[in-house]
This record gives structure tokens, C-alpha cells and sequence, in this order.
């Protein structure tokens, strides 16, 4: 417990106080909803343009802070220590992902408020108040938001050290984040559409269980190929 607090307060540590790349995940998402809001024409905007504006943004948000962590990997040898310890890979990989989940969590709260203040009110009922936006649209949003922000955790962890120690690391965490990511960000904005469309339950629970599938698969397959891909 003792490794794994403090590999998680050092990633933590590195995220907001290294050279500010989740910093520079907020400043990106809001000038990007900037220039959508005020340059694409209003007669081509509507709810599903907006919500893939919104996780767009966020995926490739999230993108800066995964490069941010490889860097600190490959150039400070950030946890080659760690491992040269003798601590299991999987203590590494899970501290890693809880840490950088709740940086990303902070994100994706800070995004979607953004988001609604830029976008949401747009396509709001005209009698819509702010409780019932809350519970109604913000918390269903917050809520698959956490999910799918899981999901890429993990599967940045992993992508992240199986391009670790290629001459070309960030192009192959590109290659391999981007086509990995598709069914996370494809079942957490379809689940968005239809919660603004106030569909029935039974129609969304199966893209939460799409999500909750590919959560597992990428948690299991970064504790177990850790150690591996971490020595290769």
C-alpha cells in the first residue's frame, strides 16, 4: 500500500505540477469550443454536432496528458526505480491509472460545464430550470462521462507503455489511442444523444454495457501485459 500511495501522489504530483499539460487540456477544450460557438454557422448546429464537439474535445484532451506522462517516463525515468525494485507491474499500473483517472475526471467535469455554458443552453426547452437541467441532462452526462473516462484511462496506460520504448513513441501512442478509443467515444456520445432525447432507459443500458465491457478488457489486459510490455 505503501508503493502504491506514493507512485500515485508522485503521478498526480506530475500531472499539475509538471510542465502543465493538464493545464494545457483546459486552455485547449475552451478554445475549441470558442471557435466552434462563434464560427460555425448556427443553421449547422444541432444537439448531436454539439455533443461530438464535446467528446472530441475531451478525447483529444485527455490525449496531452497521456503524452505528458510518456515524455516524463522515457526522459526522467519517472518510475524506472519503482520497477527496478522489484514491485509488480500491476501495483504500477493500477496506482498510474487512479491517479491519472481523477486528473481526467477533474477534466471531464471541467469540460462538460463548459460545454453547457457555450452549448447546452442552445437546445434547451424554453421552460427548462436549473434543477431540471441538472438532474435531467448534466447528471446522465457526468455520470457516462466517469465511465468512459475509465475506460481511457486504462487503455492510455496500456497504449502508453506499449509505445514506450519505440524511437517514434508518440506517433505509435497516436496510432494505437485514437482506433482503441472509437468504442468508448462512439457509446459515450450516442448515450449523450439520447439522454438529450430523453430516451428510455432501456435503450441506453446497453451502450453503458458496451462501456463497462471494454473498462474490463483494457483493465485486465494492462494488469496483465504490464510487467511484459514494461521489460520489452
Amino acid at each position: 500500500m505503501r508503493i502504491f500511495y506514493n507512485v500515485f501522489k508522485k503521478e498526480l504530483n506530475l500531472l499539475f505540477k509538471g510542465t502543465g499539460f493538464i493545464w494545457l487540456s483546459f486552455v485547449f477544450s475552451v478554445g475549441l469550443f470558442t471557435l466552434f460557438r462563434f464560427t460555425l454557422p448556427a443553421h449547422n448546429m444541432n444537439i448531436e454536432t454539439a455533443i461530438s464537439i464535446l467528446w472530441g474535445a475531451y478525447v483529444i484532451s485527455c490525449l496531452f496528458s497521456l503524452l505528458a506522462a510518456q515524455e516524463w517516463e522515457w526522459e526522467w525515468f519517472a518510475y524506472r526505480a519503482v520497477r527496478l525494485s522489484g514491485t509488480a507491474g500491476h501495483t504500477v499500473f493500477l496506482s498510474k491509472s487512479i491517479a491519472t483517472f481523477v486528473a481526467l475526471s477533474l477534466l471531464w467535469i471541467f469540460i462538460l460545464t463548459v460545454w453547457f455554458v457555450f452549448f447546452g443552453g442552445s437546445f434547451l426547452p424554453a421552460d427548462a430550470s436549473i434543477p431540471v437541467i441538472l438532474i435531467k441532462y448534466f447528471s446522465k452526462f457526468l455520470v457516462v462521462g466517469i465511465l468512459a473516462t475509465l475506460g481511457i484511462t486504462f487503455l492510455g496506460q496500456l497504449a502508453a507503455v506499449l509505445a514506450l520504448h519505440s524511437r517514434f513513441r508518440h506517433i505509435l501512442l497516436l496510432i494505437l489511442f485514437f482506433p482503441m478509443s472509437l468504442p468508448v467515444l462512439i457509446a459515450g456520445s450516442s448515450f449523450c444523444r439520447l439522454a438529450w432525447q430523453e430516451a428510455e432507459w432501456s435503450e441506453m443500458s446497453g451502450l453503458l454495457n458496451l462501456l463497462a465491457a471494454f473498462l474490463f478488457i483494457y483493465a485486465a489486459a494492462g494488469i496483465a501485459l504490464y510487467d511484459y510490455l514494461w521489460e520489452e
